[in-house]
């Protein structure tokens, strides 16, 4: 059981962005063999590709902070002093993390509103707070992630 727990917390990111990757491409599929075939267009295969991309782009951004794989400049941290490039790398990870966290307070003040006066989505009249939750969830996932790579990064190179 621990395993399995272990194993969901590690990967957790990579299993939801590739099963919202699947459920995306599966859709348009459809709805691509909709168009040609049927001479037809299906609403709800528009609306749950459209969702299942929002859901993987912020579930893979939580990965890419996961695994350090985020864009960033370091041509002028790799100049500096050793024990300079550690603090202005410690100053960047707080201020990211200060970020995560304010961006998923901010998601989770629109979720709030979300259910306070629920939209519902056109074609599939699913409430529209069930796609914004990713939005604080992944935030806030991102902030936990990037303290765990930086944790982890600061006891293998002590």
């Amino acid at each position: 059981m621990r395993t399995i727990a272990r194993y969901l917390w590690t990967n957790f990111e990579l299993c939801v962005a590739n099963t919202a990757l699947a459920l995306l491409v599966l859709m348009l599929f459809i709805q691509v063999t909709a168009r040609y075939a049927f001479q037809t267009g299906l609403a709800w295969t528009e609306e749950i590709s459209r969702f299942s991309f929002i859901y993987f782009v912020y579930v893979s951004a939580s990965l890419a902070v996961f695994r350090g794989t985020h864009i960033r400049v370091e041509v002028v941290v790799d100049r500096l002093p050793e024990r300079l490039r550690r603090a202005v790398t410690l100053l960047g990870t707080v201020v990211q993390i200060a970020f995560f966290v304010t961006a998923g307070v901010a998601g989770t003040r629109l979720v709030l509103d979300m259910l306070a006066y629920p939209t519902l989505s056109p074609a599939l009249l699913l409430p529209l707070y069930y796609i914004y939750f990713i939005i604080p969830l992944s935030y806030f996932l991102m902030a936990v992630r990037l303290l765990q790579r930086s944790l982890s990064s600061g006891r293998e190179s002590a």
